[in-house]
Order: structure tokens, then C-alpha cells, then sequence
């Protein structure tokens, strides 16, 4: 038996019980955390497997599980206020986006199709009121938040693709004409959201330091590019891949270092030689179908190009049906000639919500690209560290995939997220340390005495690379 003289100092029963409680908080505010989280990720590229006629689908319904954090941990109401102010611009225009869908109804004959507007508009607050408990209690976990989207391309795309090839009956399941849809609605989908994970992968591999990884992330690039062009969308195909190339043009110029810019300027005029002269021939190996599509393009020009015809007459109507009625609109989310949307997002927006509409999603698109240009330049001059790096990876994806949905998609529910997710996570990054420690969610007591802000949590993943990433080298 051990007396209390004996016994070590802070192991008294008070602390043993205080002990228990704060690993049981701790094992459950990490499930509260992590869970809705994941368990989103995985729904959004599960868009058929999780449907319920053509209409609906249960993926939708997963956002309801990002509310829970906030409902269950206390976070301090100024820090909760500050980092809204970090997307204050974005939100003030998608609830002014999703005023402007209501007051359409009274020109709407689909009432119900409003839900592609305003669920698109109201999913980034879903994801903002996790993420920033997230920030506050664990904000190294945002950073995590990439490497889970790629996890989750690699295992609901990349293996059923390779599946296909071992299992052709599975080909059925998922390709379409001649395109890898995947567990998507359609090709374009999930063309749309590779290509947003594209610059994520791309820095997992210049980020990685030792050799194995690095080949490792090598090949994985490899693998994800072929994905991508199996997926077959020409538009999101040369956008995720030109974001991809454009990232790393970026962080190889921001060393300062003559050997990785050499080696930056070698690899890029190999990649675009074999393109130039021995692209179509690569293509036509991987997929015939598209490697016809590709020279038509090329021989006959992207005008002449049939979908782009097809998509000049929804263009035309359009514009037509959204000067009649641009003050509200013809009601938002309405079909245009049958189709679901005018493949082109501004106008899909002038003709649904009005003139006023149109105008608040070029904001939220200038916005999103004027913030990825910021930090492009901020890296580029060589401030900030791995955790910057790595925040530009999240702004590029978002922004490949506003460039993709000016002719596809248009903000489309089931693709939404892949923009929302990163950008958000970004965006809560940049915010800094908290000024006080994270609360318990069932005491009131913290969690821990200083809580580890994004600042110090990049700065600590940063520390080992920073001689390849970090301040400028002057080789």
C-alpha cells in the first residue's frame, strides 16, 4: 500500500479521477471532430451508391453531421465572431445569393429545383460551424484535411478504376459512353472533382522530404493523373493539370535556388515536349475515345467543337429568358432547354436569380481568385513557411474549380463541397492562434493550457523542411 507520503507528486485520487475525465473528453471531443468529418469526405464521393431515385441522394443529408461540434463545444463567442470575419465577404454573398433564390419563386414553375442554388449556398456554413471548432480545440487538424480528400479520391476512384480492369463486369457500374464516372452522376462530376484534388496531391509530393516519399508521392500523381484523364472532361482535365503545373512553378521559384528552378524549367519543357509531340499517341493508348475528341479539338478548334455548340444554343437561351425577368429571375435552380443547368455559372445565375444574382457570384468567384492570387504572390516573395504552402494548395483547388464550372457544373450539389471543404480549411489556417485555450465541451475546463494556433502548427511541420520550402536559398 502507498501512503500519500509516497506518493508521487500531482497522483493523488483527485488527480487520478480529474485524469480519467479529461482522457474520456478528450477521446470524445476527438470522435466529435473527426467522424462528421470523415464520414462528409466519404459522402461526397459516394453521390450514387447513396441515392434514392434520380432526385435525391443521402449525401446531401451529411452536412447535417458538421453541426454537431458546434452544438457540443463551447468555444469563445469573439473567436467564433473573428474567424467569421475571415469569410465575413464570401457569406455575406451567398446569403444574399440565397435571399435572392427565395424571391424567385414567384416566377418558378419547378419550386423544389431552387434546392441547386440555395444548398449549394447554405453547405459552406455547415462546413464553416465544424471546421472552426476544429480550429479552436485542434487546429492542427486542418491541415490533415487535404491528405483526407486525397485518401478518399484514392480509394472511391483510383481503386474502383483499377477494379474495373480486374473485374470488367464492374465497367458497367462505372463508366459511362467511354468515360470513368465513378460513384458520380456522371463523368463531368467526377472529372470536376479530381481536378480540384490535383493541386493537393502535387504538394504532398514537393512537400516530401525523403526519398521513398517522395517517389512515393511521385508515383501517386502519376497514378491520380491517369484517374483524372479516364474521367474524360477535357475542360476540368486541363484546368486541375495546368493548377497542378502552375503550384509548382510557383513554390520551385520561391526557393530562389538556380538547381530547383533548373530542375522546375527541365521538367516542365520535357512534360510539354512529350505533349507536343507524342501526346496524342499517349492518349489514344489510355483512351481512344477521348484522343479522337482531343484532335478534333485541335484540327477543328474549341468554337467549332460540337459540346460547345450544343452549349452556345443553353447559352443563348439563357441569356434571353434572364433579360426578360433580370430583376428576379425565372425562378432559381429552373432547367434550361431540359437540361439542369446553362453549363456556364454566371449565366445559369442571371437567368435563374436575376441580374443581382449573376452579380453576386462573380464577387464570390472574384473573391476566391483574388485571395488565391494574394497568397500566390505572398509565397512567391517568400514569406510564411510549410503551413502557407500548403494553404495555397487548398485556395488553387478551390479556384480549379470555379475556372471548371464556367462551362460545367455550375456550383452543382453533388460536386459543392470539393470546393468548400479546402477553401474553408484555408481560410481558418491564415486565422492564428486563439486567444485563450480551448474550452472542455462538457465543464467549461481546458482542454489544454495553450492551444497549439495554425501558426505554431505550421511552424513545427515547417521545421524540416524548411531548407526546401521555406525562406529563400540563395544556391
Amino acid at each position: 500500500m502507498i501512503d500519500s507520503a509516497s506518493r508521487p507528486l500531482g497522483s493523488s485520487p483527485a488527480d487520478a479521477v480529474a485524469g480519467k475525465r479529461r482522457r474520456r473528453e478528450s477521446v470524445l471531443v476527438s470522435l466529435i471532430l473527426g467522424v462528421p468529418l470523415v464520414l462528409f469526405a466519404i459522402s461526397l464521393f459516394l453521390v450514387r451508391p447513396l441515392s434514392l431515385g434520380e432526385t435525391f441522394s443521402l449525401m446531401l443529408l451529411a452536412p447535417g453531421l458538421l453541426i454537431v461540434g458546434l452544438l457540443t463545444v463551447r468555444i469563445p463567442r469573439s473567436y467564433f465572431l473573428s474567424s467569421l470575419g475571415r469569410v465575413g465577404i464570401e457569406f455575406a454573398l451567398l446569403t444574399l445569393i440565397v435571399a435572392l433564390s427565395i424571391l424567385s419563386l414567384v416566377n418558378s414553375e419547378e419550386p423544389l429545383r431552387s434546392f441547386r442554388i440555395v444548398y449549394p449556398s447554405v453547405l459552406p456554413m455547415a462546413i464553416f460551424a465544424h471546421l472552426v471548432v476544429v480550429a479552436y480545440l485542434a487546429p492542427e487538424r486542418l491541415a490533415k484535411i487535404p491528405r483526407l480528400l486525397i485518401v478518399c479520391a484514392f480509394v472511391f476512384s483510383v481503386g474502383p478504376l483499377f477494379l474495373s480492369m480486374a473485374v470488367p463486369p464492374l465497367k458497367a457500374h462505372l463508366f459511362g459512353e467511354y468515360r470513368f464516372r465513378g460513384m458520380f452522376e456522371n463523368s463531368i462530376q467526377h472529372s470536376i472533382a479530381l481536378a480540384t484534388i490535383v493541386p493537393l496531391v502535387v504538394v504532398q509530393f514537393i512537400t516530401a522530404r525523403a526519398g521513398a516519399r517522395k517517389l512515393a508521392w511521385g508515383l501517386a500523381l502519376l497514378v491520380f493523373a491517369y484517374t483524372a484523364f479516364r474521367a474524360g472532361s477535357k475542360t476540368a482535365m486541363f484546368v486541375g493539370f495546368a493548377g497542378g503545373a502552375m503550384l509548382y512553378v510557383v513554390l520551385a521559384l520561391r526557393t530562389r535556388s538556380f538547381l530547383k528552378i533548373g530542375i522546375m524549367v527541365a521538367v516542365m519543357g520535357l512534360l510539354a515536349f512529350v505533349v507536343w509531340t507524342r501526346g496524342l499517341a499517349i492518349a489514344e493508348m489510355i483512351n481512344p475515345v477521348t484522343a479522337e475528341k482531343l484532335r478534333t479539338i485541335i484540327e477543328g478548334g474549341v468554337a467549332n467543337y460540337q459540346s460547345i455548340e450544343s452549349r452556345k444554343e443553353l447559352w443563348s437561351t439563357a441569356i434571353d429568358e434572364g433579360r426578360r425577368h433580370w430583376i428576379v429571375g425565372t425562378g432559381a435552380g429552373e432547367k434550361v432547354l431540359g437540361i439542369s443547368h446553362a453549363h456556364n455559372l454566371v449565366l445559369d445565375y442571371f437567368k435563374g436569380i436575376g441580374f443581382f444574382g449573376a452579380s453576386a457570384i462573380v464577387l464570390l468567384c472574384v473573391t476566391i481568385l483574388a485571395r488565391t492570387g494574394g497568397k500566390t504572390l505572398s509565397v512567391l516573395a517568400g514569406r510564411g513557411n510549410e503551413r502557407d504552402i500548403r494553404i495555397l494548395a487548398c485556395y488553387f483547388g478551390a479556384s480549379v474549380y470555379v475556372i471548371c464550372n464556367q462551362l460545367s457544373d455550375c456550383f452543382g450539389p453533388s460536386t459543392i463541397g470539393f470546393l468548400w471543404l479546402p477553401y474553408l480549411a484555408g481560410r481558418l489556417m491564415e486565422r492564428g492562434r486563439p486567444d485563450v485555450g480551448p474550452q472542455s465541451f462538457a465543464t467549461g475546463s481546458r482542454v489544454r493550457d495553450v492551444a497549439p494556433g495554425p501558426d505554431s502548427a505550421g511552424a513545427d511541420a515547417a521545421t524540416g523542411a524548411e531548407a526546401e520550402l521555406g525562406a529563400p536559398s540563395q544556391n
